[in-house]
């Protein structure tokens, strides 16, 4: 699944610009967009405890830290974006889907691990190997670019001895999906936007 860059997202916001609409402590709402556009503009709010981000780009609602500025505010000048960990306090938004890529890969670790458990010096393993190589580089031609439906259908249609033994009963296990590119995306815009609004505090006169 194709997932934003640095480079990529850089390039979307280059022309984006920050308003502060309200700056109450941890209270916050902020807008970063284009000028006279609200092309992949997006709006981030934010509450004791929670992180709201809205736009044109997906909406998501984080739960976790009392100021969630300081929870996503990096240490330097870098956009260091964790998706795992962030994705696990997502409360409300699409973080991942389904994607062939991953779900193949998976398929090829079960080959790998089975294969490596072989006597590649013994003819019957030979032959096993052989069958389950077969057998996956099968499904993986069929099924690189599948729906989900139609990938666990053939999952489970599996025939372990038509593959030279190699099981995949346990397969529901095994990663199947990967970030969504809206999600990817709203993560390095939380640390632009906080980075936009760190200089924008720092550059304030006091009253």
């Amino acid at each position: 699944m194709e997932q934003p860059t640095l480079e990529r997202f850089l390039k979307d916001v280059a022309a984006h610009q920050l308003t502060v609409n309200l700056d109450q402590g941890v209270y916050r709402d902020i807008t970063v967009k284009k000028p006279h556009s609200v092309d992949m503009y997006y709006n981030i709010t934010t509450r004791p405890g929670f992180l709201i981000f809205t736009g044109d780009m997906g909406d998501f609602i984080f739960e976790r830290t009392n100021d969630m500025f300081g929870f996503f505010r990096g240490q330097d000048d870098a956009y260091y974006i964790n998706t795992g960990y962030w994705g696990e306090k997502v409360q409300a938004g699409e973080i991942s889907k389904f994607d062939p890529e991953t779900a193949c890969n998976s398929v090829k670790q079960y080959l790998t691990n089975f294969i490596d458990d072989l006597d590649l010096l013994d003819s019957e393993d030979q032959e096993k190997s052989k069958l389950a190589l077969e057998a996956v580089n099968d499904f993986i031609g069929g099924n690189q670019y599948s729906s989900e439906f139609d990938f666990w259908q053939e999952i489970n249609s599996w025939d372990a001895d038509e593959a030279g033994g190699l099981e995949l009963n346990d397969f529901w296990e095994a990663p199947t999906t990967a970030k969504t590119y809206h999600f990817v995306w709203a993560c390095y815009a939380i640390v632009h936007a906080i980075k936009l609004y760190d200089t924008h505090k720092s550059n304030e006169v006091p009253a």
